[in-house]
């Protein structure tokens, strides 16, 4: 063979060449990224709850095709609940980013997307999860009854993995006396024999679960075998029942009955369902309880309320505000700060005004009113023993003459004053002037949208208790800013005398509840905590309503009032319309949806109007059920107690509240609807079915109807309680049983039921 020169070196060339390449395309480059590919499967499967067999891939490419290493990739769940780990990592000498993906607990597609910047098409790769193997065998129902006339009832058996999906096998039911019932593979239970009770078991995997059969023989009771029948005397409530079922046997024909359910939670917030099934039911006879959500009448409809909204947000204004620090700082100014020793109506002429002194009052409303002052004129037009009334110099024409706005005055000092300190303790007196500045301004005017159902009546601002170095811009005054009349609608809508007369005197009843309850915790009593909860702090200021309706009707607490002692001509009616009118009109909105009201607020700022209409309720009962004759120290001991909220009542009680509240809760219903009443199913003070028809209203408690053979599916929040009235045939057993998703129901759901007629 002739070899000939180039020939020779042509091997070794291409060698060269190759070893080159090879070089070259096997060299990182240093970016920058300009694609990403996948370098792994991107549609996959797995179990629930577990990692997928292999790590997600991509690799990271830039724009002459060259792998990138040390490029930042980001791997993120965009569907479904699993994890990832690493979530952010960087490419390798491969251009390879990796993670382990973790499946969720919920079935079905998920997604995770993997990122490179700046890339801006990223990879997606899916995966779908299946159940997990059988972890748990549920049965419904946990019991039940094939009754005299029947020969069957289903059971549903289900399988269900560690995180509560369904999954296979389906099980399989066996019963434990075979010639009692059999069972088909559809779970449809068939009698063999009448008489007795057996397990059926349902099995998945060496799991399972049971229901308990009872099937009835000829002349037995519906409750055989769950509870035991008990007869009821009309008024008799029976509470803390035990298990899920209650057995009620009728003795003759027209006897009725409520279940009533209470969600006993100490987080009003929470939530439950509750399936309530009745059996052998008769049809429920015309009631005394609206067996529906009653809609509030046209008169109640067309009253101009408080707004509380506007009150809520003026509370968290002022928890906002206050520091610790800050709360410090006043606190140290109060106990240095020179005082003028002696009673209120005798402190030093200096600092008391006189009529016709022009004073100059911040009456801005909002959070920056300590930094932006808005600053109204007023002039005193009034100084009584205890109040210093004063009304704003820009005020509408034709509203209180000096007279009037004296009378006022005079009230405060007989009434409101006298009620108000001897329930919850004097007052501060920061500005040693003797007495709470009344300010009249049409500030309080400006503050509601004209056309509102709801309207500010007057505020008190907690704010002014603070010193000038605190903020700049505090009043350093007790004092509540009040609405005026406005006849020709100049500062919002129109609001004539006798409007704004009836509502002043119980607004300011109400208010100086507030400014008692502020000053006292800040000043009086500063190891307390400074701040009483919302609903609690509402509570007690419609108390101060009631109070005062009480002393100005002359009319005695704990006397079951009803329609006589609120309308014309007796001696309360007056007295309602200003003290009492709004208190009722509160609980009326709350008979509507007792099933998601409750007395508590959902946190310490939640105070809608059926909550403050149930908290004045239940603050009534709880004070009628205290021992003597009257409140005595009952509302001194929660305006100064160490705590607040429930731990306040609580110490205040000397016990839990819980149970007087479910307590209570039942009285809504019972109180005045049956006689016979057990004294702690009693509110002693009002006769509410008698006074709301009395006032163009109606004791609209939203009520259920239990039908024989039926459920009735119902959500309760912390606190709620549902009413479900029901009847049993003349002679014979009615059943009642209580499930949450086919289960016995937590501990939290306490059980009472009683006979009205």
């Amino acid at each position: 063979m002739i070899v000939r020169p180039s020939d020779r070196w042509r091997p070794l060339v291409a060698l060269v060449f190759l070893a080159a390449c090879g070089s070259e395309t096997t060299q990182p480059s240093n970016g920058p990224a300009a694609r990403i590919d996948a370098a792994s499967e991107v549609a996959r499967s797995g179990t629930v709850g577990t990692a997928l067999t292999a790590p997600l891939t991509v690799r990271v490419r830039d724009a002459n095709g060259r792998v990138v290493a040390g490029a930042t990739v980001t791997f993120a769940i965009t569907q479904g609940d699993g994890s990832v780990s690493p979530r952010v990592t960087t490419s390798d000498q491969s251009g390879n980013a990796r993670t382990v993906w973790v499946l969720g607990k919920t079935l079905g597609l998920n997604e995770v997307t993997a990122a490179a910047a700046p890339v801006l098409t990223p990879i997606k790769f899916t995966a779908t999860a299946i159940a997990g193997p059988v972890a748990v065998v549920s049965v419904t129902p946990k019991s039940t009854r094939i009754l005299n006339g029947a020969d069957s009832v289903r059971l549903t058996a289900t399988s269900l993995d560690s995180f509560g999906n369904v999954t296979s096998p389906t099980p399989t039911f066996v019963p434990r006396d075979s010639s009692l019932v059999s069972v088909d593979t559809k779970g449809y239970v068939h009698v063999r024999r009448r008489g007795g009770n057996t397990y059926v078991l349902a099995t998945a995997n060496g799991q399972s679960d049971s229901s308990l059969v009872t099937v009835l023989a000829l002349g037995e009771s519906i409750c055989t075998g769950i509870a035991v029948p008990t007869t009821m005397s009309v008024g008799q409530a029976i509470t803390d029942i035990a298990g899920n079922s209650v057995c009620i046997h009728a003795s003759g024909a027209g006897e009725e009955y409520a279940f009533i359910p209470y969600f006993n939670s100490a987080v009003p917030s929470a939530t439950t369902q509750l399936e309530v099934r009745g059996l052998n039911l008769a049809a429920v006879g015309q009631g005394a309880v609206s067996a529906s959500r009653s809609p509030l009448a046209a008169s109640e409809g067309s009253i101009v309320v408080p707004d509380d909204a506007f009150e809520i947000a003026l509370r968290r204004r002022e928890r906002e505000m206050m520091t610790p620090d800050r709360l410090s700082a006043s606190r140290s100014w109060y106990a240095s700060r020179p005082t003028t020793l002696g009673a209120r109506a005798s402190r030093s002429a200096a600092a008391r005004p006189v009529v016709g002194d022009l004073m100059s009052l911040n009456a801005n409303a909002y959070s920056d009113g300590c930094v932006k002052p808005d600053i109204r004129i007023g002039r005193v037009v009034a100084v009584t023993s205890k109040a210093i009334v004063v009304a704003d110099t820009a005020n509408p024409a034709g509203g209180f003459t000096d007279e009037e706005y004296r009378h006022m005055g005079v009230t405060f000092d007989t009434l409101v004053d006298p009620v108000d300190v001897a329930a919850f303790g004097e007052p501060t007196d920061i500005d040693n002037n003797g007495g709470p500045i009344l300010f009249f301004t049409r500030a309080v005017n400006e503050l509601t949208p004209r056309g509102s159902s709801s309207a500010v009546l007057g505020f008190f601002y907690e704010r002014d208790l603070e010193p000038k170095n605190g903020c700049a811009g505090s009043n350093v005054a007790e004092m509540f800013y009040l609405l005026v009349p406005d006849i020709d609608g100049k500062a919002g809508d129109a609001r004539s005398k006798g409007q704004v007369g009836t509502w002043t005197n119980g607004t300011i009843a109400h208010e100086y509840q507030h400014l008692i309850n502020a000053s006292r915790r800040r000043y009086v009593n500063p190891n307390n905590k400074p701040f009483e909860e919302v609903w609690l702090n509402e509570g007690l200021s419609h108390i101060a309503e009631e109070l005062s309706f009480f002393r100005s009707a002359g009319l005695p607490m704990r006397a079951n009032l009803g329609a006589a002692a609120i309308t014309p001509p007796a001696t309360g009616s007056p007295a309602y319309q200003t003290y009492s009118s709004n208190n009722f009109l509160r609980f009326r909105r709350y008979l509507l949806s007792p099933e998601s009201q409750s007395p508590v607020g959902i946190d310490p700022f939640e105070d809608d109007l059926p909550t403050r209409g149930a908290i004045w309720s239940f603050l009534r009962y709880a004070a009628d059920h205290q021992p003597g004759s009257g409140d005595g120290t009952f509302w001194y001991r929660l305006v100064n107690g160490s705590k607040s909220g429930l731990s306040n009542l609580a110490d205040v009680l000397g016990t839990d509240p819980t149970k007087m509240l479910r307590d209570w809760a039942v009285s809504v219903y019972l109180d005045d609807n049956a006689t016979g009443v057990d004294p702690r199913f009693q509110q002693p003070s009002w006769n509410l079915r008698s006074a709301l028809p009395a006032v163009g209203s109606n004791y609209a408690l939203f009520t259920r109807t239990l039908n024989d053979g039926n459920t009735s599916t119902v959500s309760l929040t912390g606190g709620g309680t549902s009413f479900m009235r029901f009847a049993v045939p003349a002679g014979q057993d009615g059943l009642i049983t209580a499930t949450t998703q086919g289960q016995l129901p937590s501990a939290a759901i306490q059980l009472t039921v009683v006979r009205i007629r």
